[in-house]
């Protein structure tokens, strides 16, 4: 095979690289592969294949070296079984999988692999692969809930709420439009996966056992960025992260930031479905048990997953970014294999269990409605003080409004009843127009074209921004 050959199989190796994932794709079960013994034994097998046709680019191994490595770079010449006899021999993950690899490879293969390199250097890139392609999934997922919210957004932009603050009745909003907040704040989200993603795909690592390319020959920076490029990913940086690990952190950080949108959405979804509101129902499948003792319910399922990830998601990003506090050039103290698998299986999983959730949402817009009916026209005082302040200064016209409010309260009677025994309010309003007023209904233009507005920009970004 000519060396222009073996630069050619390149392929052998980034075939570990995610293609672009649909959005309609939010699985959990890729993510779980990624880590399991024979994927996560190819990736390893594949970096070390990319760094032996890197080298034999730039001429530091021969290229029958390459292409022997490369040839051979398959997960099925690692059997668990042998790999881990001999961990439990040698103690290091490396040398165990070298040890059982080498049997299989020729005289110049076995010569020549892991020529110059330090395990922490092919591990590093191993998980900056692993995160790459769980932040594809990710996104697919993401990219799944703001489609289900627009379609919730959208056949409901009309269909009035009673707005609450500090847990009080405030203004009448839409269903439609509290659902538009969640799409943007999930597009922010996006925004920084993807922005993170341009600093995960920079970090492959190929610089020595300390961070500065000794061992690696003179050529050693030129390999790098080659090394890289095999795999699929961009220029790396220069700069040593080993000691550091803040990209991983951010990783982190963000899933939990991402958990915390969940928890928030969980929980008053979870609110909301409750006897004493009962605006919204999760679907439920038939035969679903609410209580053991109590037929009668119907509990909240998805809601109290959504509410746990929000609270494990983050101590797992806690333990990521501790590990931004090091001993000098490298350490191995935290572990953080085990933490990254935990932290990406379980993040995949909540935005699956939000996209199911949402997607069998059921909306009760006659409860709606009955709950914004409780105060009796009041959350509609806004609009009274506003139309009165066409006829009369402002101040005066929210104290009139005020003193209204007053009285209806202390007579124990409605807001429209109050406002119809108000001469300075009968003056200017018939009841008609008062009934037209207070109804809730009635949704300003600003507020639908904010709704269509951002479920326009949420459908035109599509899977892939």
């Amino acid at each position: 095979m000519t060396s222009k050959a073996v630069l050619q199989m390149t392929a052998l190796a980034v075939g570990l690289i995610a293609a672009p994932v649909s959005a309609a794709d939010c699985r959990v079960a890729p993510v779980q592969a990624l880590f399991e013994y024979e994927a996560q034994t190819q990736t390893i097998l594949d970096v070390e294949a990319a760094m032996a046709r890197a080298q034999a680019r730039h001429g530091v191994i021969p290229t029958e070296a390459a292409e022997d490595i490369t040839r051979k770079a398959r997960a099925e010449l690692v059997r668990q079984a042998e790999f881990d006899a001999a961990y439990g021999v040698v103690r290091h993950r490396m040398v165990a999988l070298l040890q059982v690899w080498r049997e299989g490879l020729d005289d110049a293969g076995d010569q020549y692999v892991h020529f110059g390199a330090t395990t922490v250097d092919i591990y590093g890139t191993a998980t900056i692969l692993q995160i790459d392609q769980a932040i594809a999934q990710m996104d697919a997922c993401l990219a799944d809930t703001i489609a289900t919210m627009a379609t919730l957004a959208n056949d409901h932009k009309s269909t009035p709420m009673i707005g609450r603050t500090l847990g009080q009745h405030a203004q009448p909003i839409t269903f439609g439009k509290k659902v538009s907040a969640w799409i943007g704040e999930y597009s922010r989200h996006r925004d920084r996966l993807n922005e993170l993603r341009k600093r995960v795909r920079k970090s492959a690592a190929l610089k020595g056992p300390v961070g500065n390319y000794s061992g690696l020959g003179d050529k050693a920076i030129a390999v790098e960025r080659s090394f890289a490029a095999e795999l699929g990913l961009d220029e790396p940086y220069l700069s040593d992260w080993n000691g550091t690990r803040d990209v991983i952190a951010e990783y982190g950080l963000i899933l939990g930031l991402i958990a915390r949108s969940h928890q928030r959405i969980g929980q008053e979804l979870f609110l909301l479905q409750g006897t004493d509101i009962g605006e919204v129902r999760e679907a439920q499948s038939t035969g679903v048990v609410g209580s053991s003792s109590m037929p009668h319910k119907r509990n909240p399922r998805a809601p109290e997953r959504l509410i746990h990830a929000g609270r494990t998601v983050p101590r797992l990003a806690e333990v990521l970014s501790d590990d931004v506090v090091n001993f000098f050039e490298r350490d191995n103290t935290s572990r953080l294999s085990p933490v990254i698998e935990e932290i990406s299986v379980t993040s995949v999983d909540a935005v699956r269990r939000l996209n199911n959730l949402l997607g069998g949402l059921e909306v009760d817009a006659v409860q709606m409605r009955t709950n914004i009916d409780r105060t009796r026209g009041f959350a509609m005082s806004q609009s009274i003080a506003f139309a009165l302040a066409e006829h009369m200064p402002r101040e005066e016209a929210e104290a009139i409004t005020k003193a209204v409010v007053a009285n209806a309260l202390a007579a124990d009677t409605g807001f429209l009843e109050a406002l119809l025994k108000e001469p300075q309010v009968t003056q200017h309003f018939d009841r008609d127009a008062l009934l037209k007023l207070l109804d809730p209904a009635i949704i300003g233009a600003p507020a639908i074209e904010q709704v269509e507005r951002i479920v326009s920009d949420a459908q035109g970004e599509g899977a892939d921004q």
